[in-house]
């Protein structure tokens, strides 16, 4: 299927500098076009990369260097497959720490003095970055968020213009981006289909602080590795479906095999299909494509 690619497509303002500037923050749309495509309206899909809140962008979160078994699949070309199946993607710019964002005023990390920060070190070591604290990267989190969920909200206001339907569309991402899409759906209530977070969690403190009331809850397929990060591992991950499924949440998860946090697309899952596969079966089943 042909696709129509815009690129740096604005849909923001922010306050970057510690607040002395703004930023104007942008998404690549990857759209279906052409007889192949149909009229739509499409169902829709909203993506975050990875990088621990320090690096990565919306066009490239391919790490080659990173992990033991080769590189990670960029969230851009998750958005290249999709849109050729008939979804319309977006692939997101949200704010880093290099950025010195400022947050908005909707906190939803519930503690920031218990932010984690043992992967954030490890990147932040590598980018030979000083050392920092729990509070500066909830701020630097807390701002990505307000990201996300403005640019799910920008999207889905143009929907007309892009040929999506707005109810169904599904937010997700890897690593970073997978909390921004967690946090922006539970935390900033913003409308979703569904939620595909791959390699990412909801702080166990911040589930009964956001889940729990009266729902419903948008349903969420969690995809993370057999080596991943150690609070991402099967066990940990185990506990924080049981978490999310005792609060109401559809929450269903899959175990990347033999792989680490950079793992391809076409890495074999629990499941018996590749993450790609466990991917796509979650977009037709929250979509109804």
């Amino acid at each position: 299927m042909a696709l129509r690619i815009l690129r740096d497509v604005p849909y923001a303002e922010a306050l970057v500098a510690g607040g002395r500037h703004k930023l104007t923050l942008a998404y690549d749309a990857y759209l279906p076009e052409g007889p192949e495509a149909g009229p739509g309206p499409f169902p829709a899909v909203v993506l975050a990369f990875g990088g621990a809140f320090l690096r990565g962008s919306k066009e490239d979160d391919c790490y080659p260097s990173a992990g033991k078994y080769g590189p990670n699949t960029a969230q851009a070309e998750y958005c290249r497959r999709f849109a050729a199946e008939g979804f319309a993607c977006f692939s997101i710019r949200y704010r880093l720490a290099g950025d010195e964002p400022v947050p908005g005023d909707t906190q939803v990390l519930g503690n920031h003095a218990e932010t984690p920060l043992d992967r954030i070190a490890v990147v932040r070591e590598i980018l030979g970055l000083p050392a920092t604290t729990p509070e500066a990267v909830a701020q630097v989190m807390e701002a990505a968020i307000d990201d996300f969920a403005a640019a799910t909200r920008a999207i889905a206001a143009r929907a007309a213009d892009y040929r999506l339907d707005p109810t169904r569309m599904v937010l997700g991402g890897w690593s970073a981006g997978a909390r921004c899409a967690l946090y922006a759906a539970y935390g900033e209530k913003v409308p979703c289909a569904g939620i595909i977070a791959m390699s990412s969690l909801v702080q166990p403190g911040d589930i009964p602080r956001h889940l729990g009331g009266p729902g419903p809850y948008a349903p969420v397929q969690i995809i993370s590795a057999e080596e991943d990060i150690a609070y991402l591992r099967p066990e940990p991950m185990a506990a924080q479906v049981a978490a999310l499924r005792a609060a109401g949440v559809d929450a269903q998860h899959s175990v990347v095999l033999g792989r680490d946090h950079w793992y391809a697309a076409e890495a074999m899952t629990s499941d018996g299909v590749s993450v790609q596969g466990v991917m796509r079966a979650a977009l037709r089943r929250f979509t109804g494509a």
